[in-house]
């Protein structure tokens, strides 16, 4: 299978495990060495403004819109910040260029320039990550868990956490049933 990096994967119903039921996953890596990205419908984990808190204890952090989200059950205690490339930090080491616009940070100088401008452009913050072991990713695929989509990142941000699952699959001109196993009306 080639790469599905920079990818989506659309959680199929019904998928077993909680950290992922209804998911969208942004998938960043992908390859022999297993896969990696962020869930970006997961449930909410404190706004940006107490984050910003949270990290920059010696300052008093300015209020800016956002959450932070649960992006995957690994290392649930880094944040990775998703912005568009064009509002890209200036001076920061460690941004990672995803492709299709979007770049990834979990740098704290991040944290510090939104403090200092006093203002944040649209940033996605999730906390933790998603993760595969090599093939372990293709199997579930296989299985019928992950519907594989292609990254357009635009929407992404703009749409509102809890609309993603439904709005991805409508992307597709799909719904979620369309990939269940039961068949209604057989006998």
């Amino acid at each position: 299978m080639s790469s599905l990096a920079p990818g989506l994967l659309l959680a199929a119903p019904p998928l077993a495990d909680p950290n992922f039921e209804r998911s969208v996953v942004l998938l960043a890596a992908h390859g022999e060495e297993g896969a990696f990205g962020w869930v970006l419908n997961g449930k909410h984990v404190m706004s940006l403004t107490e984050l910003l808190a949270r990290a920059l204890l010696e300052r008093h952090p300015v209020s800016v819109p956002g959450m932070v989200r649960a992006g995957g059950p690994v290392s649930p205690e880094q944040v990775w910040l998703l912005y568009r490339t064009e509002d890209r930090f200036e001076g920061v080491e460690g941004e990672w260029e995803l492709g299709a616009g979007l770049v990834a940070c979990a740098s704290r100088r991040v944290l510090e320039l939104i403090q200092e401008r006093g203002r944040a452009p649209e940033v996605v913050a999730l906390a933790g990550y998603a993760g595969w072991a090599p093939s372990q990713l293709e199997e579930e695929i296989r299985a019928g868990a992950w519907l594989p989509a292609d990254l357009e990142p635009g929407w992404l941000l703009e749409t509102p956490a809890q609309e993603l699952w439904g709005r991805a699959y409508a992307r597709l001109g799909t719904t979620p049933l369309a990939f269940t196993s039961k068949v209604i009306g057989s006998a």
